[in-house]
């Protein structure tokens, strides 16, 4: 008798952990699928930062370009002494 109360209780003990080891599981899997969410939100995010990080790149570039026949201008119109 002793020796099937002994596996009744290994099998319940088992059967818990089984039980346990799923519910982790879910979790984790639940876990997964969010972060791979939360990832390919960012790597769009990224991108579009990117993105702007160029645009701005090519602004001041523009800038500097303005920036410079300005200053010809206003020489050109010194140079006049009007």
């Amino acid at each position: 008798m002793d020796r099937i109360e002994l596996l009744e209780e290994k099998i319940d003990s088992v059967s818990r952990l089984v039980s346990t080891l799923r519910e982790k599981n879910g979790r984790m899997e639940r876990d997964c699928e969010r972060l791979q969410q939360e990832n390919e939100l960012l790597s769009s995010e990224n991108k579009m930062v990117r993105k702007l990080m160029s645009e701005l790149d090519r602004l001041r570039d523009e800038r500097k370009l303005i920036r410079g026949k300005c200053e010809k201008l206003v020489l050109q119109y010194e140079k006049l002494k009007i």
